[in-house]
């Protein structure tokens, strides 16, 4: 069975644009059974269109790029390409290779900005960038420990039904220490603890599912994950990541740095 493209697999996109909200019909059942997938990462407010064009979704954040030079760059460009070979790539959204990156800790996004959920201090601000701007000072006046490297081994890839994902683990405790180090320190500068803090899996994503998948989808998703984990060997298991800073970001795209944390 051929692979319905974008538009065929979504809700109505005439509907989503127009911000409704559509309930778990029985129409909508019937449609699912029939193979229309139900929207994921794309739609309105989203970070993707539903054509998987990126969207601007603003915010800030803490990254290490992906060093251009190292296996596990190599590795993750091939398992991109992989991906866009596989039966089931239009159901996904690839991040462009200079984007490559991995979280050290989530700032705030247009969305913590709309919602109302800032610090104190923040609360007045009314939009990301006036909120870009106070971190930055405040990470200026700041006296964060200094960071090391940071060499991170691959995990495996995170559940293919959610996103496209390398999960990474710390390759050493010295890494460890520094990750938790700089977490903790920035949670108690900034103000900020997402629930999921200490719980918190590190990561390189490669892209983004823009459907929730159906049960035919398994089995090609299964295959997918062996195939590109097969490329995460010898070198490319680890990687010394370059050193974290305070980005800024209008899409996915791209992350530009502001501000470097201080190094070791």
């Amino acid at each position: 069975m051929s692979t319905p493209n974008r538009r065929g697999v979504l809700f109505s996109a005439a509907g989503a644009a127009a911000g409704l909200a559509i309930a778990p019909t029985p129409a909508f059942a019937a449609s699912q059974s029939a193979g229309r997938r139900e929207p994921l990462a794309a739609g309105p407010g989203k970070k993707w269109d539903l054509d998987g064009n990126a969207q601007r979704f603003r915010g800030n954040t803490f990254v290490c790029p992906v060093p251009q030079d190292s296996a596990f760059f190599h590795a993750e460009t091939e398992a991109i390409e992989t991906m866009k070979r596989s039966s089931i790539a239009d159901q996904y959204v690839c991040l462009p290779r200079q984007s490559m990156h991995m979280t050290v800790f989530d700032a705030t996004t247009q969305d913590t900005v709309t919602n109302k959920q800032l610090p104190a201090w923040l609360a007045d601000c009314t939009d990301v960038s006036e909120v870009s701007q106070r971190i930055l000072a405040r990470l200026q006046e700041s006296t964060l420990t200094p960071v090391g490297p940071i060499t991170m081994k691959v995990k495996g890839f995170g559940p293919f039904d959610a996103s496209f994902t390398m999960q990474l683990t710390p390759a050493d405790d010295a890494t460890f220490n520094t990750l938790w180090t700089i977490r903790r320190e920035l949670s108690a500068l900034l103000e900020i603890r997402a629930a999921d803090f200490e719980t918190y899996q590190f990561h390189s994503t490669l892209g983004y599912r823009l459907v929730k998948p159906l049960p035919s989808d398994v089995p090609p998703m299964e295959r997918l994950a062996a195939k590109c984990s097969a490329l995460f060997t010898g070198d490319a298991a680890t990687v010394t990541m370059e050193h974290p800073a305070f980005n800024l970001f209008d899409d996915m795209l791209a992350f530009p740095q502001l501000w470097q944390l201080p190094k070791a």
